[in-house]
């Protein structure tokens, strides 16, 4: 038997270097406060170079989501003057670029392969390893994450890693397959202990995001996956799913008082949490207000916080506070992936395969629009990877299709040529 190899490329070894750029941030830095000196710039620095000596060698072009992006960047620098502290808002754009360069790096390599299982795979194994991190410190999540250290990691983000991973582990190590004992019961696992991290974070929006996401798989994919799976299947996964809640039940609720979750919802916590949630309504209304009163410019990238103490906790109205109508630039992108899912369904309708997956992709966007509600995701890092591999996706899918096109008028036009052979060779 022969053992076919490929050689290691520049591609391969930006790939380990956002491996590491991940797993160092949110797993070492969790666990330790430190790892490699200057890790997070090292990874960086490597995966860029390493993408841009690829590009240089072939045509490259951006896709609409990301030119949108560009131009809000641009705009934000013009009209950073206007900022109420042009400082803050330069050096937030500064970040908001490197974020942005990581989205494209990662839609370039998902592109590049045909596929978007790199995505998915250093979602998965960053939310396993930020899980980890997080149940090996023996204190609670929030305590641990007041250690001193250059991770910029909230309760809320701990629980939208873990949300979002929940997706990812389903899906990363063999998309479309949903066969596998050892592979399911690894599955279900990590959903239990991306339960528990969460509980312990106190992110109630993360776990309505799991909930949401699975009702929304079961929603769009349930017909489709029993018409698919096999009777033993479909028994084992129900074993493990009634062993996962056994274990649940007898091992992890008779602790569940003494998680942040229970105390904020139900404990002593729950005060300040109504507080809490008045709070953030106060600061979109806030929000929208700014948005009123510096229609054009904004306060400035990253500026709600300079004038509030805080920001806005949203996805959606921080870009509008901060960049008035250029807010409008960042936010159409989101829109442009659910339009682009939406139509991928339905230009997918004959094949069942790729139509259960994209699917789930629009399952697990609808709750990752869900959980930007309380998340600004760009401030953040994690969305980066997703919204990457939602735009390589995307335009992977259209060109398969339009190669499919192209492929059957080839074939109707060599149809066509044959037919009039015949015929002149009857006359």
């Amino acid at each position: 038997m022969q053992i076919s190899t490929r050689p290691i490329t520049l591609l391969d070894f930006a790939k380990l270097a956002i491996y590491g750029l991940f797993f160092n941030y949110y797993c070492f830095y969790i666990l330790r406060g430190s790892f490699i000196p200057y890790g997070t710039p090292i990874f960086y620095g490597v995966a860029i170079a390493c993408i841009l000596a690829t590009i240089f060698q072939e045509k490259f072009s951006f896709s609409k989501e990301i030119i949108c992006w560009i131009v809000y960047t641009v705009l934000s620098l013009i009209t950073a003057v206007f900022a109420i502290n042009m400082q803050t808002a330069l050096n937030g754009i500064g970040v908001y670029i490197r974020r942005l360069v990581l989205i494209m790096m990662i839609a370039y390599i998902c592109e590049k392969e045909g596929s978007v299982k790199f995505a998915i795979r250093v979602l998965a194994v960053t939310a396993v390893a930020c899980a980890a991190s997080c149940l090996i410190m023996n204190v609670d999540v929030s305590k641990k994450l007041e250690l001193e250290s250059g991770a910029n990691i909230s309760t809320n983000d701990i629980g939208s890693i873990m949300a979002f991973g929940c997706f990812a582990v389903l899906f990363a190590f063999g998309l479309k397959e949903h066969k596998g004992l050892i592979k399911t019961i690894i599955k279900i696992g990590y959903i239990v202990v991306a339960v528990s991290v969460i509980f312990l974070a106190g992110s109630r929006k993360s776990i309505l995001a799991i909930l949401i996401l699975f009702a929304l798989i079961f929603l769009l994919c349930g017909r489709d996956f029993l018409k698919n799976i096999s009777t033993l299947q479909f028994v084992l996964v129900l074993l493990l799913i009634v062993g996962a809640v056994i274990f649940v039940y007898y091992y992890l609720l008779p602790n569940v008082e003494s998680t942040d979750m229970y105390q904020r919802v139900w404990g002593r916590k729950a005060e300040g949490t109504a507080e809490s949630d008045e709070g953030r309504i106060e600061l979109y209304r806030q929000a929208l207000q700014e948005f009123g009163n510096h229609f054009i410019c904004g306060l400035g990238f990253n500026n709600f916080s300079v004038t509030h103490g805080n920001y806005t906790h949203s996805a959606y109205v921080e870009p509008l506070a901060c960049s008035g109508i250029i807010g409008f630039l960042y936010l159409a992108p989101y829109v442009m992936i659910l339009v682009k899912q939406i139509k991928l369904i339905r230009l997918y309708r004959d094949n069942i395969e790729e139509r259960i997956w994209q699917k789930e992709l629009l399952a697990f966007y609808i709750a990752f629009l869900f959980v930007g509600i309380g998340i600004p995701y760009m401030y953040k890092d994690i969305p980066c990877i997703i919204l990457g591999m939602f735009i390589a996706s995307q335009k992977i899918s259209f060109d398969k299709l339009n190669a499919k096109a192209t492929e059957a008028v080839a074939e109707g036009v060599n149809s066509e040529s044959s037919s009039h052979s015949g015929i002149a060779d009857c006359t």
